[in-house]
């Protein structure tokens, strides 16, 4: 079989490569920190965090996955997550106990919760899947695009953001774990992916 031009995606320039390039280097770091490990030492909770490398991994990859719907889509892609049968009073009361913390939440630690079929290779499939999926996005939607955001306790009431603000969003979410992934996989065996 031979390739036409219309199997071969248009090269995308300027914003849009800068975007797609960058998300797609920090979610190296994230897939590098994870290379090498063993299921047991991925399922790892090396820290006094309840994180793990493979719980990373599939957080990553839901949040990136959600957030271009997002973009796409609008708040309709959070419904399984933001349903109004969430109490947000008790939410917001939960992390009042840990210092406005939400991430000690019972709703939040299910986010990262790993089913049995959850392997490192599942994981990182996933992540390369949600990855061409987001490239989509960011070489066709107008970058200016709009949605208002879902109703939680940690969005400003009425806030509505573009499809440029969630890949900047998601560049910053993924760096954030890389780091964390890399912290834990330090404690696991030493190796360093960003230091």
């Amino acid at each position: 079989m031979s390739v036409t031009d219309t199997d071969t995606p248009a090269t995308v320039t300027g914003e849009r490569a800068e975007l797609i390039a960058t998300l797609e280097r920090h979610r190296g770091f994230l897939l590098h920190t994870a290379a090498g490990l063993t299921e047991e030492q991925a399922r790892t909770a090396s820290t006094v965090s309840a994180l793990t490398i493979a719980s990373l991994l599939k957080h990553v990859a839901d949040t990136e996955e959600q957030w271009f719907r997002f973009a796409v889509e609008g708040a309709s892609a959070f419904e399984q997550v933001y349903t109004d049968d969430v109490d947000w009073s008790a939410v917001d009361a939960e992390a009042a106990t840990n210092g406005g913390d939400w991430s000690g939440s019972e709703w939040e630690d299910t986010r990262f919760v790993l089913a049995e079929h959850e392997t490192c290779a599942y994981l990182r499939a996933r992540i390369e899947q949600v990855a061409a999926r987001t490239e989509e996005v960011l070489r066709s939607a107008d970058l200016d695009t709009t949605h208002a955001l879902p109703v939680a306790p940690w969005f400003e009431p009425g806030a509505s953001w573009s499809v440029r603000r969630v890949a900047i969003h998601m560049l910053a979410e993924i760096s954030q774990h890389a780091g964390h992934a890399d912290i834990v996989r330090e404690a696991i065996d030493g190796q360093k992916t960003m230091g």
